[in-house]
């Protein structure tokens, strides 16, 4: 089994990191995301399933209402 410097390791990978960010800072592209606006039918579904899913949650006690705008995970 290969031994690994834990702290050049780490360090390799800041290096990188920050190599990376600011080639992506550089390149002035903030996403490559869509700004396009959802059709208002797409955001009414993506609501409906949001809260769908939130409400199983409740109901199956994954997520736990413990106060007003609080909420326990159980996962």
């Amino acid at each position: 089994m290969r031994k690994v410097n834990y702290d050049g390791y780490m360090e390799k990978l800041r290096v990188k990191s920050l190599h990376l960010y600011t080639q992506w800072a550089a390149s002035g592209n903030s996403s490559a995301r869509s700004n396009k606006p959802r059709e208002r039918e797409e955001d009414v579904m993506l609501f409906l399933l949001d809260y769908l899913r939130w409400q199983k949650a409740l109901d199956s006690g994954m997520i736990e209402k413990i106060g007003t705008r609080r909420y326990r995970w159980n996962g």
